[in-house]
């Protein structure tokens, strides 16, 4: 879609905006929110962790709506959501794609519909929905989430032009929440100091506005030294610590291209967070992987506007996965011995392998594990893999 020059400084200070929620997630619900459905032409607006509640781990951001009606729909009226059980079996709920409500469900489906007759109308008076699948279920670096949008039967009908908006946007909220969950700490709290970062299992570069990396964590500082084809160049002038080079040439050229459109903030042109740079070990282990993304210009990490302008996250393939049971335990409510099972069952196929490992009977196992399945409200071993993934650390 075209913009007017208006529109672009609109969209691009929009833009702005969001990537100060990857540091300071009070932004969401004060800021961006609101900017989101102004810009968006709509009344109530949630950003939500669509497996996981808030009490679990999740994360859920509202505006036009207050807590006792999200506590209501939570509570009682999700499963009621038609919307959700048409986009289940249309398959939607995948990286970057935008749905509109009446496209799934037919305006006189809905008004039939209890959740419509009971909640949409009475207390949030609204029949029109817009859905951004942020991270879709099959995610595999962040937990699935969703941003919904939503108005009423007697606005304008939604249309392809409101669908190329949410289009233009929902790339740079990946991007922002992806960052956000990336620097949780254990204790599901945002790490948003230099200190904070070096505790961080994975590797963290934060990089300034010509593109040199200015911050390296300890995890990243160790992936860099080893040199096995990651490495950085040291400048011949400048106070950052050098530019990030892959020996690989296709690799390398990557990371630049990828570095520059981060920097940019293009409202057109810039690639989901879940698009990754993969480069290739010397050493023939497993390759590291690498995500990009903006930062605020005023992110928490301190320095003067653009000293961090950007955060590359990098990811070691040759590490060990480790999930901590004191996480699931406090975060899902699972027993010590449940927490146990689920800590197994991710490096082990089927409940035999796990009763072998564990010492237990199988019929034990498999008992645990619907009990795990239950309160991590998953429902096949795809979902909880991906779960217990995104709470992981890796081992150094």
């Amino acid at each position: 879609m075209d913009c007017t020059n208006g529109e672009l400084t609109r969209l691009s200070d929009l833009i702005g905006l969001i990537y100060e929620g990857a540091t300071d997630p009070s932004r969401w619900t004060k800021d961006i929110l609101p900017a989101i459905s102004e810009y968006m032409e709509m009344s109530q607006c949630v950003i939500f962790t669509t497996l996981h509640t808030p009490q679990t781990g999740g994360y859920q951001f509202y505006y036009g709506i207050d807590q006792p009606n999200m506590d209501l729909y939570t509570n009682r009226y999700q499963q009621e959501d038609v919307w959700i059980h048409a986009g289940l079996e249309r398959g939607v709920f995948f990286d970057g794609n935008v749905v509109i409500g009446e496209d799934m469900v037919p305006r006189e489906q809905l008004l039939e519909s209890k959740i419509y007759k009971e909640f949409f109308s009475k207390r949030l008076h609204m029949g029109q929905m817009l859905g951004g699948i942020i991270f879709g279920l099959d995610s595999t670096n962040s937990m699935p989430a969703t941003c919904a949008l939503m108005r009423g039967l007697d606005t304008p009908t939604l249309n392809e032009d409101d669908r190329n908006k949410m289009r233009l946007i929902l790339p740079h909220i990946s991007r922002s929440l992806g960052v956000m969950q990336r620097i949780r700490t254990a204790e599901l709290t945002v790490a948003s100091t230099l200190l904070a970062l070096d505790r961080l299992s994975s590797g963290v570069l934060l990089v300034d506005g010509t593109g040199a990396v200015a911050f390296a964590n300890r995890s990243a500082q160790r992936m860099l030294e080893d040199g096995d084809g990651l490495r950085l160049r040291k400048l011949a002038h400048g106070a950052g610590l050098g530019d990030l080079i892959a020996e690989d040439a296709m690799a390398n050229k990557a990371i630049g291209a990828a570095i520059r459109a981060t920097l940019n903030r293009d409202p057109y042109d810039t690639p989901h967070f879940s698009n990754c740079v993969t480069v290739a070990r010397t050493s023939g282990a497993a390759s590291y992987t690498l995500q990009f993304s903006a930062l605020g210009d005023h992110s928490e990490f301190g320095g003067d506007v653009g000293a961090y302008a950007a955060i590359v996250f990098i990811a070691d393939g040759a590490q060990a996965v480790e999930i901590d049971p004191a996480l699931l335990q406090n975060a899902y409510g699972l027993t010590p011995a449940e927490a146990k099972v689920a800590v197994a069952l991710v490096e082990s196929g089927t409940a035999e392998q796990v009763a072998d490992v564990l010492g237990t009977s199988p019929n034990t196992v498999r008992t645990q594990i619907k009990q795990i399945y239950a309160k991590l409200g998953v429902d096949t071993r795809a979902r909880f893999v991906k779960l217990l993934l995104g709470l992981a650390t890796h081992r150094t």
